[in-house]
């Protein structure tokens, strides 16, 4: 009985034979040109890679509120975003904080996250560096308890010690939030817009409130909007960008090149994914290659 062979040699595109020289190269060209496409598309005007939403109305809503405003008006902005996603919300809130002390209300910080007060700080220092006035800014630091914080906020939202133009205003007014004529709502993963209303919307219901939230929480703030409890929204990267660059338009400023959300980051990020998830089924190939070979082994000999 004639002993069996060795199994045949495997033939195709696995077949362990050198493939071309050219076709090892094809992809880091691919790469290349497409990065080059997108940087131009980016930095171009109006680029199709730009993600401005060409529906305006998530920004005509909130131009609408800011206008409404009275003169000098009080603004709480309440800072809860995450360090996770608070980079792509980041524009628009920077945008719509621009927006309000250049109309001339004030802004006064809470903050009821750990993360929160973490940006609140950060953005708040910047617009100190950027040389905005003492008088327009107002801390009102981190409140522990989260909701139960937010209710608690409601009758006495100054802390001890709080003083100044701002602090003298709230507290001839009360004390509480209801001394606010809005509400800025910047949200992020685990605290958001949803909380204030619920807490604080519920028992102010006379306090405008507009969020400013990440793209995942759009589905669950899209209802407060149809029910007013939202004057305002901005919960997508499309709507972020046509905000950004609707108040570049008004304040007859240009947009820097990188306050703009763009395509071009993600889709980078993309490539270079799919680079790397490429290379790394090329390198696992021998080993499935010889699995394969050690099985078609075992059958012949079952």
């Amino acid at each position: 009985m004639n002993e069996a062979g060795p199994p045949p040699l495997a033939r195709g595109r696995f077949s362990g034979r050198p493939r071309p020289r050219g076709a090892a190269l094809w992809w880091p060209l691919l790469l290349l040109a497409l990065s080059i496409a997108i940087l131009v598309g980016a930095g171009a005007s109006g680029g199709p890679l730009q993600l401005a939403n060409p529906d305006l109305t998530g920004v005509t809503n909130m131009g609408a509120a800011f206008e409404a405003l009275p003169d000098d008006a009080l603004v709480l902005v309440a800072m809860d975003g995450d360090l996770g996603t608070y980079p792509e919300i980041r524009p628009a809130v920077r945008a719509a904080l621009e927006e309000l002390l250049t109309g001339g209300a004030s802004l006064a910080f809470v903050s009821v996250s750990v993360e929160g007060r973490a940006i609140a700080v950060a953005e708040q220092a910047r617009l100190m560096a950027a040389g905005e006035s003492e008088d327009s800014l107002l801390d009102l630091g981190f409140i522990s308890g989260v909701e139960a914080g937010m209710v608690l906020l409601v009758g006495d939202a100054l802390p001890a010690g709080a003083s100044g133009v701002m602090a003298d205003t709230v507290a001839e007014r009360g004390g509480g939030l209801a001394a606010f004529d809005m509400a800025v709502l910047v949200g992020g993963s685990d605290v958001g817009p949803r909380s204030w209303v619920e807490q604080v919307g519920t028992r102010l219901p006379q306090l405008p409130m507009v969020g400013i939230a990440p793209t995942f929480a759009e589905p669950e703030l899209a209802p407060y909007l149809r029910t007013g409890q939202l004057v305002a929204l901005l919960a997508t990267v499309r709507d972020d960008a046509a905000y950004v660059e609707a108040v570049g338009d008004v304040a007859d400023q240009p947009t820097p090149p990188d306050a703009l959300p763009s395509a071009a980051a993600m889709l980078l990020g993309m490539l270079v994914a799919l680079v790397v998830l490429g290379r790394a089924i090329v390198g696992a190939l021998p080993m499935l290659r010889g699995a394969a070979t050690r099985h078609a082994a075992e059958d012949d000999e079952a």
